[in-house]
Formats: C-alpha cells, structure tokens, sequence
C-alpha cells in the first residue's frame, strides 16, 4: 500500500503537472496578450505621448493628432482667410457714398483719352467731398440719354483695382464712344451717371459728339471703363 500510495502520489503530482503545463500554456498566452497590450499602448505613445494600454494609448494618440490637426486648421486656413478678406474688401476705410462724390468732367493730363480711328473718348472725374477717406471698385453705371432713347453703356474687359481717395481727391473713369457724323446718329444730351455699387444717379451735359448707336450690339465701339485713379 506505500508503493501505491507513492504510486498514487507520483501521478497526482504528474497530472498536477500537466495542469500546471496547461496554466504554463494559458500563462504563456497572457503574457503574450500582454506583450501586445504594451506594443499597442506604445504605438498610441508614439502617435500621442504615452499610453500604458491600449485604450489610454489610442485615445491619447487621437486626442494629440485631432489638436494639432484642428490648430493647424484653425491658425492657417480660419485666421488667414479672414485677415485676407479684410484686406480686400478695404479694412475699415468705407465705400464713398453717391452724396460724398461731386461728379464733373475732368480737365487737362486727366481728360486725356485714348482714340483709335473713330473712337473717342471722354473722362468723368469723381472727387471725394466727405471729408474722410473712402474708397470706390468697380465700374460706375452709365446711361446715355436724350429725349427718345436710354442707351445703359457696357463695361469694358478692364480688371478693376481698388481706388482709395482721400478727401478732396477724384478718381476717374473713360467713356470710350464710337463717333458718328451721319444724320441719324445718336445725339445724347445727358449722361446719367451711378458710382460704383450706389443707387443714387448723378445727371452731366453730355460734351462728346454724336454716336454710332449699337444699343443691341454685342461687342459695341462705345462702353465705360472702371474707376481709376
């Protein structure tokens, strides 16, 4: 019975054994799954500081990416974009309002237009009366009138600039016209004129003479230029 007994002994011992081998196994498996833990929470560490799992690693490495990606968003492409537009659309300096303009047309250096063969051209000058600085883009409107007909001008191919016009100064824009000398020309006797983005028409004695009418013209001879200086 002793020897069975040990007998007895040596395989509880064995299977003990076996048993542990199999804990051993599913040890060697946890360590294992461990050892993955860590890599993940170092890949998280790598991405966004630390982690010492791979839930705190993740999250750590998505929060750090996500801020930088949002600051670098919001400091280039928001502040930029704003600070740009302020800029084109001119700061704080206003827009020259219709009633803080004297219309005329403009004399010497400034009157001087270009002609080629029968096109003329006339200047209009708009002088800054109020008593600020403001700023004037874009083409006036421009009708030619006289006791049967309204010919609204069209706008040249010119690229307007951005005109800022201290008090008392003037901006200026062409009229370029195609000169006519037959009986039935068109005479305007008025120009109806509206400053660039107003409402509010301003009427001058037409000086120029007669012109070819091409109301219904695609590209016609006579059209209005932007403002300038």
């Amino acid at each position: 019975m002793t020897g069975a007994a040990a007998l007895l002994a040596l395989l509880t011992a064995c299977n003990g054994t076996a048993s542990g081998s199999v804990s051993a196994d599913g040890g060697s498996a946890a360590p294992a799954a461990g050892d993955s833990t860590t890599a993940s929470g170092s890949t998280g560490g790598a991405k966004g500081g630390s982690g010492t799992g791979s839930g705190t690693g993740s999250t750590s490495g998505s929060s750090g990416t996500s801020g930088s990606s949002t600051s670098g968003g919001s400091s280039g492409s928001g502040g930029s974009s704003t600070s740009g537009g302020s800029s084109a659309s001119g700061g704080s300096v206003p827009a020259c309002q219709a009633s803080q303009l004297d219309y005329s047309w403009a004399s010497g250096d400034a009157a001087a237009g270009a002609v080629k063969g029968d096109q003329q051209a006339v200047v209009v000058a708009l002088t800054n009366k109020s008593g600020h600085t403001c700023t004037l883009y874009g083409f006036p409107g421009v009708d030619l009138v006289n006791s049967g007909k309204q010919w609204s001008l069209q706008r040249s191919g010119v690229t307007p600039q951005r005109v800022t016009l201290a008090n008392g100064t003037a901006a200026h824009f062409t009229i370029t016209y195609l000169e006519s000398d037959d009986s039935d020309a068109f005479s305007p006797s008025t120009v109806v004129i509206t400053a660039p983005n107003q409402r509010t028409s301003y009427d001058l004695p037409w000086q120029g003479g007669p012109i070819v009418l091409q109301d219904g013209a695609t590209h016609p001879g006579t059209y209005v230029g932007p403002v300038g200086k």
